[in-house]
């Protein structure tokens, strides 16, 4: 029902008012999001999530290396394989090439910590475990996504 995503339909409805509306936005707009808005939000969304998280949970969360194998191997391996197979074949249909390229680099970077942890809360999931995984992902990502998008993309662009 519309009620139980409410979430996911407002970030459709920002998706669609993205690109109308994106000079409101900008870093040199009157809004400077990046100071009233980005960094409180997320400041926000850590404080909210990291207060209810009991400390004993999140541990153990990052001990479940069945989980977190399973999650790495699906962010840096599964993911970007079938990414890069789908954006073979629309290349092949037509489609620019650097819509390719640009959905292979993003397909090797893993999720945002807070976006995990939202989703998670949303979908009933286990939080502690998102966290640990996002955690985990992003700290892997570091040196994977570098190492991705130069195995992924090496004789299609020069990476400096």
């Amino acid at each position: 029902s519309l009620q139980r995503q409410w979430f996911l339909c407002c970030m459709m409805v920002a998706i669609v008012l993205a690109f109308p509306l994106r000079d409101i936005g900008g870093d040199s707009s009157i809004l400077m999001p990046k100071y009233t808005l980005k960094l409180p939000g997320v400041i926000m969304i850590f404080l909210s999530q990291g207060l209810c998280l009991d400390p004993t949970a999140v541990t153990k969360a990052f001990t479940q290396f069945h989980i977190i194998i399973y999650v790495s191997i699906f962010v840096f391996v599964v993911y970007p394989a079938v990414v890069m197979i789908i954006t073979t074949l629309l290349e092949s249909m037509g489609y620019n090439e650097y819509f390719r390229i640009g959905m292979i680099v993003t397909s090797v970077m893993p999720t945002t910590t807070a976006m995990s942890t939202i989703l998670t809360t949303m979908s009933g999931g286990r939080v502690p475990v998102a966290v640990a995984n996002a955690t985990l992902n992003n700290l892997m990502g570091i040196v994977c996504t570098p190492v991705l998008v130069m195995f992924l993309l090496s004789g299609t662009v020069s990476v400096d």
